[in-house]
């Protein structure tokens, strides 16, 4: 792949998104179809449907996940471990509209998310290795990603690909989504139009993550105790990088 450099009058695009963000409660459950269209219909009713939806499905995620030579953010999670963390770049609906670098921190099941925007051309940089940029950006954030790089050597690993269908109460920070088709990607460039997406989980399950500021109101704690598998430790990354180790 030809190497792209950015120089000073290419510009900087770098927007910080969640760049103090407050760490979040956040549960993962595995839910079958019949379960979620339980939980769906009685969620409609006392939550919002989150604006990014296309219709009723939802919205397409897509992300490209970075680790180290040793696979360490996949084999931390294998292993149980409490604190972890996850690099990825995201877009929404295969557009180039809204690029995020993010990173998603777990302290058990707290989480922490930092993320700026960044352009396409500043993406098509990224996965030629190319991310001086971030050092010159300007921003505590984009230096924080540079130094997380630079200092753990990060490549891209996998596509990570799903539809997600999200209902939210906004003002009690309560977000509810079911990521359904999960897909992993056999190229790792999010805009490949060659791209190919091999199925990573049964059509007919789907993952519910639940995440909250403070606390959950009585009726969606127990709306969650009829989840038949109960609280499981879930990972989109993971799952699609067990799929087929040598594609990766």
């Amino acid at each position: 792949m030809r190497s792209i450099k950015l120089t000073a009058r290419d510009g900087v695009s770098i927007q910080d998104v969640e760049a103090s963000s407050r760490a979040r409660h956040e549960l993962k459950y595995l839910v079958s179809y019949h379960e979620y269209l339980v939980l769906r219909n009685r969620l409609k009713f006392v939550l919002q449907q989150d604006s990014h939806s296309m219709d009723d499905h939802g919205y397409n995620v897509r992300s490209l996940y970075f680790d180290d030579m040793d696979d360490s953010a996949m084999f931390s999670k294998q292993a149980g471990l409490l604190n972890r963390k996850k690099i990825r770049i995201r877009i929404y609906n295969c557009s180039d509209q809204i690029i995020k670098l993010e990173k998603k921190s777990r302290f058990n099941n707290m989480i922490k998310k930092e993320a700026i925007q960044i352009s396409r051309l500043e993406y098509d940089a990224m996965i030629t290795n190319n991310i001086e940029f971030l050092r010159d950006a300007g921003t505590e954030t984009a230096l924080m990603f540079y130094y997380e790089f630079k200092q753990a050597l990060l490549r891209p690993k996998v596509v990570v690909d799903y539809t997600r269908e999200a209902y939210m109460l906004p003002y009690m920070g309560i977000r509810i989504t079911f990521d359904k088709m999960l897909r992993a990607g056999t190229r790792t460039d999010i805009f490949d139009t060659d791209q190919i997406l091999v199925k990573a989980m049964e059509e007919h399950l789907m993952i519910m993550e639940v995440k909250y500021d403070l606390f959950l109101p009585d009726y969606l704690a127990s709306l969650l105790q009829e989840v038949s598998r109960g609280k499981l430790s879930l990972s989109k990354y993971v799952m699609c990088r067990e799929l087929n180790p040598a594609w990766f």
